[in-house]
Protein backbone atom coordinates (compact mmCIF):
# COMPACT_ATOMS: atom_id res chain seq x y z
CA UNK A 1 0.00 0.00 0.00
CA UNK A 2 1.05 3.43 -0.81
CA UNK A 3 2.36 5.77 2.04
CA UNK A 4 -0.58 8.61 1.06
CA UNK A 5 -3.21 5.84 1.58
CA UNK A 6 -1.81 4.69 5.01
CA UNK A 7 -3.13 8.15 6.38
CA UNK A 8 -7.25 7.19 5.35
CA UNK A 9 -6.46 4.16 8.00
CA UNK A 10 -4.67 5.48 10.45
CA UNK A 11 -6.55 7.41 13.57
CA UNK A 12 -6.25 11.02 14.42
CA UNK A 13 -6.96 12.65 10.75
CA UNK A 14 -7.97 16.04 10.27
CA UNK A 15 -9.98 16.32 7.10
CA UNK A 16 -11.54 19.87 5.65
CA UNK A 17 -12.57 21.20 2.34
CA UNK A 18 -10.20 22.81 0.26
CA UNK A 19 -12.22 25.44 -1.04
CA UNK A 20 -9.33 27.41 -2.39
CA UNK A 21 -8.68 24.79 -5.02
CA UNK A 22 -12.17 23.41 -5.47
CA UNK A 23 -13.10 25.06 -8.74
CA UNK A 24 -13.48 22.23 -11.44
CA UNK A 25 -14.15 19.39 -8.46
CA UNK A 26 -14.93 19.19 -4.87
CA UNK A 27 -11.72 18.61 -3.12
CA UNK A 28 -10.59 17.61 0.73
CA UNK A 29 -6.68 18.45 2.63
CA UNK A 30 -6.00 15.30 5.16
CA UNK A 31 -3.85 15.74 8.04
CA UNK A 32 -2.60 12.22 8.78
CA UNK A 33 0.17 9.94 9.60
CA UNK A 34 0.97 6.64 8.17
CA UNK A 35 2.39 3.34 9.43
CA UNK A 36 5.74 4.29 9.94
CA UNK A 37 4.42 7.65 11.65
CA UNK A 38 5.78 10.05 8.90
CA UNK A 39 3.03 12.90 8.46
CA UNK A 40 1.63 13.35 5.16
CA UNK A 41 -0.75 16.52 4.00
CA UNK A 42 -2.60 14.86 1.32
CA UNK A 43 -5.07 16.75 -1.38
CA UNK A 44 -8.07 14.19 -2.50
CA UNK A 45 -11.35 14.33 -4.32
CA UNK A 46 -14.27 11.87 -4.17
CA UNK A 47 -15.20 10.00 -7.59
CA UNK A 48 -17.88 7.30 -8.11
CA UNK A 49 -16.62 6.37 -4.31
CA UNK A 50 -13.42 6.33 -5.49
CA UNK A 51 -10.62 8.09 -3.15
CA UNK A 52 -8.85 10.06 -6.10
CA UNK A 53 -5.40 11.37 -4.30
CA UNK A 54 -4.22 14.33 -5.97
CA UNK A 55 -1.60 15.11 -4.01
CA UNK A 56 1.00 13.96 -0.92
CA UNK A 57 3.82 16.18 0.52
CA UNK A 58 5.53 15.94 4.26
CA UNK A 59 3.47 17.92 6.39
CA UNK A 60 4.73 21.75 6.94
CA UNK A 61 6.67 23.21 10.53
CA UNK A 62 2.78 24.87 10.72
CA UNK A 63 0.90 21.85 9.70
CA UNK A 64 3.00 19.71 12.54
CA UNK A 65 2.07 22.18 15.57
CA UNK A 66 -1.97 21.78 14.20
CA UNK A 67 -1.76 18.30 13.94
CA UNK A 68 0.23 17.30 17.26
CA UNK A 69 -2.22 20.30 19.39
CA UNK A 70 -5.26 18.60 17.91
CA UNK A 71 -4.23 15.00 18.83
CA UNK A 72 -3.01 16.27 22.42
CA UNK A 73 -6.80 18.06 22.65
CA UNK A 74 -8.25 14.89 21.58
CA UNK A 75 -6.67 12.22 24.22
CA UNK A 76 -7.39 14.81 26.79
CA UNK A 77 -10.94 14.76 26.47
Amino acid sequence: MRKCEQVFFNSHLIIADDEKHSESERRWYLLGRTDMDRKLYVVFTLRKNLIRVISARNMSKKERELYDEKIKKDSEV
